[in-house]
């Protein structure tokens, strides 16, 4: 069974709807831009630009939300993903399902693999998107290790489904590519994946963007400091109450809308 990537897909030329599933990081958290519904960009909405660039007549639909687990996003995005009738999804998720005090991997694995064989009928191009594989402090380590299993399995589910694997897990062993939470890339990390997603679809991204993030944790004790009581402990909370998937209950383009109208008058430089 092939729902789509490398293998028997429709080319590039055909592609008419672009519908990106999956948390923050999707949502574009870490990338600030005061011209998109949520106040975040993210690498997605650089992607869409590059595909319309191609073709002006492209449509996009952004149904990530931050906070999301594999299993929200099969059971609440994959539905409208369906319902839209994509020509490419981009799948990203697991990511806080490894931050969990307890998880089963293969689970989550096997969960994405639900999703792409759900979203197999649509005939659209998948990506499936790895995780990062930190190199971070301590406190994330376990996490770190689950990540490596984690991209293992995803490595072998692509393959088995014939989507088009897009492997990012390297990306988060550069700390200049993050924010101050040392979790979701910056602007310069956005763009970076970003680069690889478009690079995935023969598509070439337009100048700007990448820039520092300012908020970035300074080193030395000051800095593992302000990360502590700015990041993870606050992180720490709003994981356990479930807060951050109450922050935001709409999708950033949650219906279909043409890339080159959806921010006319916005400025798009930083």
């Amino acid at each position: 069974m092939s729902p789509g990537g490398a293998r028997g897909l429709p080319s590039l030329r055909d592609v008419a709807r672009l519908v990106v599933l999956g948390d923050s990081l999707t949502e574009g958290v870490g990338d600030p831009h005061a011209g998109y519904p949520n106040g975040w960009r993210g690498w997605a909405e650089l992607v869409a630009d590059a595909l319309a660039e191609r073709d002006p007549g492209t449509e996009y639909v952004n149904l990530a939300l931050r906070g999301r687990r594999a299993a929200q996003v099969l059971a609440e995005q994959v539905p409208l993903a369906l319902a839209h009738r994509p020509t490419v999804v981009t799948f990203w998720a697991g990511g806080n399902d490894l931050l969990a005090p307890r998880v089963s991997v293969d689970a989550v694995a096997t969960t994405v693999e639900q999703a792409l064989v759900a979203l197999a009928p649509t005939g659209a191009r998948l990506l499936l998107l790895t995780v990062f594989e930190l190199d971070p402090s301590p406190v994330l380590r376990a996490a770190g290790a689950r990540a490596t299993a984690y991209n293992d399995r995803l490595r072998v589910v692509a393959d088995r489904l014939g989507a088009d694997l897009v492997d990012v897990a390297d990306l988060g062993r550069d700390p200049s590519l993050f924010c101050g939470d040392r979790v979701h890339p910056g602007p310069a990390g956005h763009r970076a994946v970003a680069e690889r997603v478009a690079a995935r679809l023969g598509v070439r991204l337009g100048p700007g963007g990448g820039a520092d993030d300012p908020r970035r944790t300074p080193p030395g004790w000051a800095g593992e400091a302000g990360w502590w009581l700015g990041s993870v402990v606050p992180h720490a909370w709003r994981w356990a109450t479930m807060a951050s998937s109450r922050e935001r209950a709409r999708p950033k383009w949650q219906e279909p809308v043409r890339v080159v109208d959806r921010l006319v008058g916005v400025p798009l430089s930083r």
